[in-house]
């Protein structure tokens, strides 16, 4: 979720979940106000879509695979129908699967589509995978191309970036990258697209994709500010906060020239709040100063890795990734 705050993300879809059916955790609501899941009989497969509060999404269908592969939704986000189509295709017999998966959604579509996920299969192979090859034959990747474009979708980061060499997973076993994540918008939409970026392998084994879009007629964001209850509670900081008080009201509240109480209560209001933010900023700032020194170094041995897939590099990375997670 700290990742998930950290990249601004509105829509998240994530595969590979291992939710069972009558095991789905409570996923946290504080940013995230409205969670979806394809859940599984085993803890494994799994695919969940969470919508950050801010985003006005408004459900009016849901179509759920009930072998946790695929998650549906469609809806309307402000004014512009829209359908989120988040798929975990399996690593084997991919394309025909994918085929099937994709018919369904040409069905159940409406609007603007956004569609992601976990294909493993690369679509272009030269440019997708480190090795050049894939084991899925050529007429089968093209029968794929053929029904993405019938679905009336295009493949956003390899649009951005046409003969680019990126990767969203690493295989240990056959010590190679392969692009096997996606996400695809609506042809019709393409002049929304503003931008697309593959992250790092940290926390999971796949890289995140990232797409940023403009959608039009979306209401304003209104900021309301909460005090941290962390803070409020921490022995340490309330010692702080009472001193802080204590001079305030001893400043504010003698002599003959001091305001009515209402007047001193008001202020003490936008004071201490201030105050809050404060030290709600250092306290962050103080906790999240070695996230971005680590998710930097990790970028840089990973790009080196992807070039040169030494043994060394490959070590190293591994233990600043566990640092990461820790």
């Amino acid at each position: 979720m700290a990742l998930l705050q950290r990249d601004k993300v509105s829509v998240a879809f994530f595969q590979e979940t291992h939710f069972k059916i009558d095991r789905v955790p409570k996923m946290p609501h504080r940013r995230f106000s409205q969670w979806y899941h394809s859940p599984y009989t085993a803890a494994s497969r799994g695919v969940s879509i969470g919508i950050h509060k801010q985003l006005p999404f408004k459900l009016s269908a849901t179509s759920i695979d009930p072998e946790g592969r695929y998650l549906f939704l469609k809806g309307s986000i402000a004014d512009t129908p829209v359908t989120l189509a988040n798929i975990y295709a399996p690593n084997r017999r991919q394309v025909p699967w994918l085929l099937q998966t994709l018919a369904l959604l040409s069905s159940f579509k409406e609007g603007l589509v956004i569609l992601g996920g976990d294909f493993n299969a690369t679509l272009d192979p030269l440019l997708d995978s480190s090795t050049g090859q894939s084991a899925i034959t050529h007429v089968r990747l093209r029968r794929l191309k053929v029904a993405l474009q019938n679905l009336g979708v295009f493949d956003v980061w390899r649009t951005f970036h046409p003969s680019g060499r990126d990767y969203s997973f690493f295989s240990r076993a056959k010590s190679s990258y392969h692009r096997l994540d996606y996400l695809f918008l609506s042809s019709t939409h393409a002049h929304s697209a503003l931008h697309a970026h593959i992250g790092d392998i940290t926390l999971s084994d796949h890289a995140p994709v990232f797409m940023k879009i403009s959608l039009q007629d979306l209401p304003k964001r209104e900021w309301h500010w909460r005090v941290n209850d962390n803070i409020i509670s921490d022995p340490s900081h309330t010692s702080r906060l009472s001193s802080f008080l204590k001079e305030f009201f001893t400043n504010n509240s003698s002599g003959p020239d001091a305001p009515s109480p209402s007047v001193i209560l008001e202020a003490h209001k936008a004071t201490v709040r201030g105050e809050l933010i404060a030290l709600g900023t250092h306290l962050k700032k103080k906790r999240t100063q070695e996230i971005p020194e680590l998710l930097s170094k990790i970028r840089e041995l990973e790009l080196s890795h992807k070039r040169s897939q030494a043994l060394d590099c490959a070590s190293e990375l591994a233990a600043v990734r566990s640092q990461l997670k820790n």
